[in-house]
């Protein structure tokens, strides 16, 4: 048995919140510890972010991102933040591009899809 959480929005600043926040409540149902709670928040967060700041710069009519976040009987977390925008890769900019950093160093594996817009997939052990 899994346990699955699903939600799709507006890619917008002003729904980051909020999708953070009903992540929060599904990762506290799931009675998960402090500290992987505030580190799955904190990266999925930063995922959510780079999705709203850079996925759609090309433009698109309705951009919209999507978080997944599934619980494995065998205690495996996998948060993932998708949207169909296009992966930029960029160089390194002054007090900027951390977020990728961030996550990086909260979760145990992270893997970025560009097949079908960007997907980045967050793996963490309970």
């Amino acid at each position: 048995m899994s346990f699955e959480l699903r939600l799709s929005c507006p890619a917008q600043s002003e729904y980051v919140a909020r999708v953070r926040h009903t992540l929060t409540a599904f990762l506290q149902g799931l009675e998960l510890d402090r500290d992987l709670l505030a580190d799955v928040t904190i990266a999925a967060g930063e995922a959510l972010a780079n999705a709203v700041e850079h996925a759609y710069e090309r433009g698109c009519e309705r951009p919209r991102l999507a978080l997944r976040a599934r619980l494995w009987r065998t205690g495996r977390l996998c948060v993932e933040v998708s949207d169909h925008g296009s992966f930029i890769e960029r160089g390194p900019v002054p007090g900027r591009g951390l977020g990728l950093q961030i996550i990086r160093a909260i979760a145990g594996r992270l893997t970025i899809d560009t097949a079908k817009g960007t997907r980045v997939r967050m793996i963490f052990e309970r």
